[in-house]
């Protein structure tokens, strides 16, 4: 099946912030939707750790993950992504932790959110089997961003202020950095552009101070 092309805040804000449908039944639609989400989140190009299928447009409650902190020199430690259906989160501990977290549809841009610690999950796998599984830390997070995604929330939603919001731009070396996003559209005197070369802008941006 095809890599699908990822679809981003500045052009596709309705659907990504659509509530997704429950999954009926494993149909030939559902496995190539599967496919779809494996093979772009397996693209050497996309650097994913996960894609929820509202980023390739489809409204599914459908996404997939890979689990354990990610190895950026060695591509072959990468985990194989799951594929978790109809999610739901039954139990979560009260720890919170704030920590960075980007996303495929915001390019350019990371935010400092917090997550819960330790939760737990139920949900299909792509074979149909009902699981109940726990998930802690790193893994806890990306899960948890993957079903915001579900439900049309992204991680802009979750920042406390736009302090912790930070903008990837490059420095004097051809380097990237991550610079706060308050101090470019300080220092800015014209409109600045990411490293995919689109203008930043922050449609919807809800932040609750």
């Amino acid at each position: 099946m095809p890599v699908r092309r990822i679809l981003t805040i500045d052009k596709y804000e309705k659907i990504l912030r659509s509530k997704s449908q429950p999954v009926k039944q494993i149909n030939k639609e559902i496995k190539a939707l599967i496919r779809d989400l494996k093979d772009t989140i397996n693209d050497p190009s996309i650097p994913a750790n996960g894609l929820a299928a509202p980023q390739i447009g489809v409204l599914k409650r459908v996404f997939g993950v890979r689990l354990g902190i990610p190895d950026e020199d060695n591509d072959e430690a990468l985990s194989p992504p799951i594929i978790f259906i109809n999610p739901e989160i039954v139990e979560e501990q009260p720890e919170v932790v704030r920590d960075f977290e980007g996303c495929l549809s915001i390019p350019g841009m990371m935010g400092n959110t917090d997550r819960k610690l330790k939760i737990k999950v139920r949900f299909m796998d792509e074979s149909g089997k009902k699981v109940t599984q726990e998930f802690e830390g790193w893994d806890a997070r990306v899960v948890q961003h993957e079903l915001d995604h579900l439900d049309g929330i992204l991680y802009l939603d979750r920042l406390e202020s736009k302090a912790d919001l930070y903008v990837w731009v490059r420095d004097d070396k051809g380097e990237l950095e991550a610079v706060p996003y308050l101090d470019v559209i300080r220092d800015a005197s014209v409109p600045v552009e990411d490293k995919s070369g689109s203008k930043l802008r922050l449609p919807g941006l809800k932040t609750r101070t």
